[in-house]
């Protein structure tokens, strides 16, 4: 049996820990091994993710958008503001930006193609088995998702998405459609443009409901979208990308030397489905209890926790309200405090500004409901 030490141990080289390998090397002399199952992970999904707070990944973005709208009944919200932009990174091109940078680095190491078979902790340092080899550190972070860590009968945040090309000219490639809200009873549905040029665009459907469609459902979702407001022009399927985000949290089962991290350790905002922002300020927050030599914790805003939670009790009880709801948020807020709210920086007016916007005798009935 072969034994390698470590000061810390990262499991997962996904968005959240490689964000987090990164400041970690950036801001300390400490030893790092990241371990991975696969061997090409992040593949071809698209990562999107607001200009403020400013971050590493902000002046190396592959699309950059100001002009964002919201649809609803045909009608145009626009969330255009100065200084605020919606950028896009491919998973793809993140996870090589940041191993390049990090394997750099002499006390970085990372595994892939692992099949981790037990992971033992003696309260001081935490072991990890994978075949004939033990690798042990001190502090672990842990990305996997436990099967008992899920809620059923939660809200999902589930979509499907084509990267389609036109064979005219026909897209408004400076406008994102972050939701054009479809009239779908009782689930509520919208869609999502990027367009990365006049003939290029992602087009996705997405659903918050308790259960995911088929993907002949999602297909078709898709057909008559482009049928409908692209008048029927040709265009071939490049690609696709689907997912499932929870809109919920999930229960976290941290000891003082073994900490879950992304998706795991709810680093996803529950009522939208961002992370990136998250993953930058929560790796923050654990470099800086390390460096004080802490038990590394997170700080999170319980107000905005709770406004999130409320958000998805109430679309998920109120699915034929919800347009109603979006249209209140969106239309009474202006851009800074939507995008403060969105990257979880808002401030105790700015959300309070948030909460006066909504409809609060349907979100306080719903909330009644739920109990």
């Amino acid at each position: 049996m072969i034994k390698t030490n470590y000061d810390i141990i990262i499991i997962g080289a996904g968005v959240s820990g490689l964000i987090l390998a990164n400041e970690i090397i950036e801001r300390t002399n400490k030893n790092i091994l990241i371990i991975e199952k696969g061997k090409n992970k992040l593949i071809n999904k698209n990562l999107c993710f607001w200009n403020q707070p400013s971050n590493i990944l902000t002046t190396v973005a592959e699309s950059s958008w100001e002009n964002i709208s919201i649809y609803i009944d045909g009608k145009r919200i626009s969330l255009a503001s100065q200084g605020i932009k919606y950028l896009r990174i491919k998973s793809s091109n993140l996870r090589k930006f940041f191993i390049n940078k990090l394997r750099k680095k002499r006390n970085f190491t990372i595994l892939n193609n692992q099949n981790i078979e037990s992971v033992t902790n003696d309260k001081i340092n935490i072991y990890i088995k994978i075949k004939e080899n033990i690798y042990s550190s001190k502090l672990l972070f842990d990305s996997r998702i436990e099967e008992d860590d899920t809620e059923k009968n939660g809200l999902l945040q589930h979509f499907y998405g084509i990267e389609v090309i036109f064979k005219k000219n026909i897209l408004n490639k400076g406008e994102v459609v972050l939701m054009d809200i479809q009239n779908k009873g009782n689930l509520f549905n919208f869609f999502y443009i990027l367009p990365f040029s006049k003939n290029r665009a992602l087009i996705e459907t997405t659903y918050f409901s308790q259960k995911n469609l088929s993907l002949n459902e999602y297909k078709t979702d898709i057909k008559r979208y482009i049928n409908k407001h692209f008048n029927g022009y040709e265009y071939k399927i490049k690609s696709y990308e689907t997912g499932i985000i929870p809109m919920f949290k999930y229960k976290r089962f941290n000891s003082h030397n073994h900490i879950k991290i992304g998706l795991a350790g709810n680093w996803v905002k529950q009522s939208t489905g961002y992370s990136l922002q998250n993953c930058f300020l929560y790796s923050k927050q654990l470099v800086d209890c390390i460096i004080k030599e802490q038990k590394p914790e997170i700080k999170e805003k319980r107000i905005l926790n709770f406004l999130d939670k409320t958000f998805c009790i109430f679309i998920k009880n109120n699915p034929k309200k919800s347009k109603f709801f979006f249209e209140n948020f969106f239309k009474r807020n202006n851009p800074e405090i939507l995008v403060k709210f969105m990257t979880n920086s808002a401030n105790i007016f700015q959300i309070f500004r948030i909460i006066i916007s909504l409809p609060k005798f349907h979100i306080i009935k719903s909330l009644l409901i739920d109990k």
